[in-house]
């Protein structure tokens, strides 16, 4: 015994860093999961990914349902066309981070998921990391994979956040965005092919006359009901400006940062910008 810790005591400072890197770049994905074929594609078929559908299903209105199954299968397909991030993500963090995201988009402040003043990105966030937590297999998952997908959901519209994050949650944003990108004349499709977007479609139609992008009313209204009715939640945020523009007498003025920076003392900013 004192031989073996002679020969293991030099290699500790090894072992502990080895150790450090492996919890720090935790987001491999485990190629003993099972899985199945949907839209024409490979995907895992765990457990807890199965019980997310179900709940999404379950809480989520029809077309949200279809959504949120279109932004896993896209972002499946973005992964199988790239290889060096794929190695990166934990595809159980990456599908229920997906299926979960919209968990708090019902128009309704009655519902559970949905707060008086918080924005939905984190109230489906925070939904998500409950569904989690009391999940049989999830109570198992390390803290650090319930905050990935905290952190993807809650950042799933901040592109100038997310992209900066973690692989996991650079992944659950392209999911997400490739729903909304892929039609618009110029957007972003990383690698994901028509004859890939049409197996998709075709699994999980938009609702009739939905092009991409949501259509009108599409993206356009739901946002709208959030500045209407949640209008605390989406000052100084992307979705502001549809307020202003969209929902007559919003305004946030005296909400905004400038707003706070004025009353604090006023904003000369003859110095800066000469």
């Amino acid at each position: 015994m004192r031989l073996l810790q002679a020969l293991l005591t030099p290699l500790l400072p090894l072992l502990l860093l080895l150790t450090t890197l492996a919890l720090a770049n935790p987001s491999s994905p485990r190629p003993s999961l099972s899985r199945r074929t949907l839209a024409g594609i490979s995907v895992i078929d765990t457990p807890i990914v199965r019980d997310a559908q179900a709940y999404a299903k379950l809480h989520c209105s029809p077309s949200t349902y279809q959504h949120v199954m279109r932004t896993w299968l896209f972002g499946v397909y973005h992964l199988s066309h790239d290889a060096l991030l794929a190695s990166k993500v934990d595809l159980e963090v990456h599908a229920v981070g997906l299926i979960l995201h919209d968990l708090a988009t019902n128009h309704s402040l009655d519902d559970p998921f949905v707060s008086p003043d918080r924005r939905f990105e984190v109230d489906s966030a925070i939904a998500a990391a409950d569904f989690l937590r009391n999940h049989p297999d999830g109570k198992k998952w390390h803290d650090y994979r319930v905050q990935r997908v905290w952190d993807g959901i809650a950042l799933h519209a901040e592109p100038k956040l997310a992209l900066y994050k973690e692989p996991d949650v650079f992944a659950i944003y392209w999911g997400n965005e490739l729903d909304f990108s892929w039609d618009r004349p110029g957007g972003e499709k990383k690698g994901v092919t028509k004859e890939e977007r049409d197996r998709v479609l075709k699994e999980f139609p938009r609702p009739e006359g939905e092009g991409g992008g949501g259509g009108p009313p599409g993206v356009s209204g739901f946002i709208a009901w959030y500045c209407k009715h949640k209008p605390e939640s989406t000052y100084n945020t992307w979705m502001q400006a549809f307020g202003e523009v969209l929902v007559p007498g919003y305004s946030a003025v005296g909400h905004r940062v400038l707003d706070g920076s004025l009353a604090a003392g006023g904003l000369n900013m003859s110095q800066y910008l000469s």
